[in-house]
C-alpha cells in the first residue's frame, strides 16, 4: 500500500540541465520531468524549501537544491556533533551503541567476516565495533576534519572528499554500508556506481534511508522528523531505493522495514511536531550540553510543558504505530536494503 502520489508516469524523458534540476522541473536521479509538488514551504534557518516527487523513480528531491558549500558548513564537527564526535546524552548514546551491535549481527548473517567500508561513518563507532570483531575496516566521511579525528582516535583509515580522492582499488571490499547517507548526497547514483566498483563480485551492499512513502511521512508532511531539510536532499521510497540499486546491478536479497532506532522515535518526534511544539524540541533536549545550548536558546516554557504532558501518551502510541506501519502496511519510517553485487 502506498500514498496516492506514488504513481508511474506516462511520459517524457528529457536531458536535464543544472537549472532544471535546481528548480524541480527535472529529477536529478532519473532525468525525467518530475513536476509533482509533494510538500510546500518547509522553513529552515537557511531558506524555505519545497519537495518535488518524481513518480518515474519514486523519489522526492529538495527544491532549491542546497549548495555543497552551504552543506559543508552545516556538517562541521561543532555544528553537527560535538568536538568529541558525540551528539546525545549518555543514555541515548548507549542505545546508539546497541543499535550498531545489532547491525553487525545482521551483516554477519550474510557475510561472516572480511573487509568492510562504511560510507558516511560519522564518529566511527560502527567501524570500531566491526574492527574489534576481527574485520578489516575503512571509512569515508565528508568533513575532512571529522575524518582526521576518527583516524587519529580509532586508528582506522578514514577518507574524505569525493570517490576519486579515496584511493580504493576495484573489488577492495566484501561489504559496504551506507546508513542514512544516500539522502544527503547531490548525486546518489554516482555513489551507488562507486559501490559497484569497490565491491568484489557477490559482495554485499547494506543501504538504509528514511522512507518518504511511510505512514509517518504521510502524517507529518513538512514536519516529519526524518524529512530533515536541508541535510536530506533526496527522499527515497522503498521502491525508489530498490530501483536505484537495481539500475547499477545490485539485487535486493533482504528488506527491513522496522528499525528500533529510527522508526519509533520518528513517530514520537513527528507527533510532537504536529502538536504545535517547537519543531524537534525533544530532539534538542536529548543532545549533549555542548549542542543542546544553541538548540534550546529560543524555546518556550510552553514547549517544555506540552512535551511533558504528551510524552506518556505519545511514547506507547509511537511504538504501536511504528510496528503497524512496518509489519502490517509494510511502509516503515525507514527502509534497509541488503543487496548483492551481480
Amino acid at each position: 500500500m502506498h500514498p496516492d502520489f506514488l504513481k508511474k508516469p506516462e511520459n517524457e524523458l528529457t536531458l536535464p540541465a543544472s537549472d532544471e534540476i535546481q528548480t524541480g522541473r527535472v529529477c536529478g536521479i532519473c532525468n525525467r520531468l518530475s513536476g509533482t509538488l509533494l510538500i510546500r514551504n518547509v522553513e529552515t534557518e537557511c531558506a524555505v524549501y519545497d519537495v518535488y516527487y518524481c513518480p518515474a523513480c519514486e523519489t522526492g528531491s529538495v527544491v532549491p537544491m542546497p549548495r555543497e558549500e552551504d552543506l559543508s558548513a552545516l556538517y562541521t564537527s561543532g555544528r553537527y556533533r560535538s568536538a568529541e564526535g558525540k551528539r546525545f546524552n549518555p543514555v541515548i548514546e548507549f542505545f546508539i551503541y546497541l543499535s550498531r551491535v545489532l547491525r553487525k549481527q545482521r551483516i554477519k548473517k550474510c557475510v561472516s567476516g572480511g573487509t568492510l567500508l562504511d560510507i558516511g561513518c560519522g564518529r566511527g563507532l560502527f567501524l570500531d565495533i566491526m574492527q574489534r570483531d576481527g574485520w578489516t575496516v575503512a571509512g569515508v566521511e565528508a568533513d575532512a576534519e571529522t575524518a582526521r579525528d576518527i583516524s587519529k582516535a580509532r586508528h582506522i583509515p578514514v577518507k574524505s572528499g569525493g570517490p576519486a580522492e579515496w584511493g580504493f582499488g576495484d573489488g577492495s571490499f566484501d561489504v559496504i554500508t551506507m546508513n542514512h547517507v544516500l539522502e544527503h548526497l547531490h548525486d546518489p547514483g554516482e555513489m551507488v556506481r562507486e559501490c559497484q566498483r569497490l565491491l568484489r563480485k557477490g559482495g554485499l551492499l547494506v543501504c538504509a534511508v528514511p522512507n518518504i512513502s511511510s505512514l509517518q511521512a504521510s502524517v507529518g508532511k513538512g514536519v516529519w522528523f526524518h524529512l530533515d531539510i536541508p541535510y536530506h536532499i533526496y527522499h527515497f521510497s522503498e521502491a525508489g531505493l530498490v530501483n536505484l540499486l537495481g539500475k547499477h546491478l545490485f539485487r535486493a536479497v533482504q528488506i527491513r522495514r522496522f528499525d528500533i532506532e529510527y522508526g519509533p522515535y520518528g513517530w514520537l518526534q513527528t507527533l510532537l511536531n504536529i502538536s504545535g511544539i517547537k519543531k524537534n524540541y525533544l530532539y534538542g533536549l536529548l543532545k549533549n550540553p555542548e549542542l543542546r545550548k544553541e538548540e534550546l536558546a529560543l524555546s518556550r516554557k510552553r514547549d517544555m510543558l506540552l512535551t511533558l504532558v504528551l510524552l506518556p501518551l505519545y511514547f506507547p502510541l509511537s511504538l504501536a504505530l511504528s510496528v503497524f506501519e512496518s509489519f502490517v502496511l509494510k511502509r516503515g519510517g525507514s527502509v534497509e536494503v541488503f543487496a548483492m553485487k551481480e
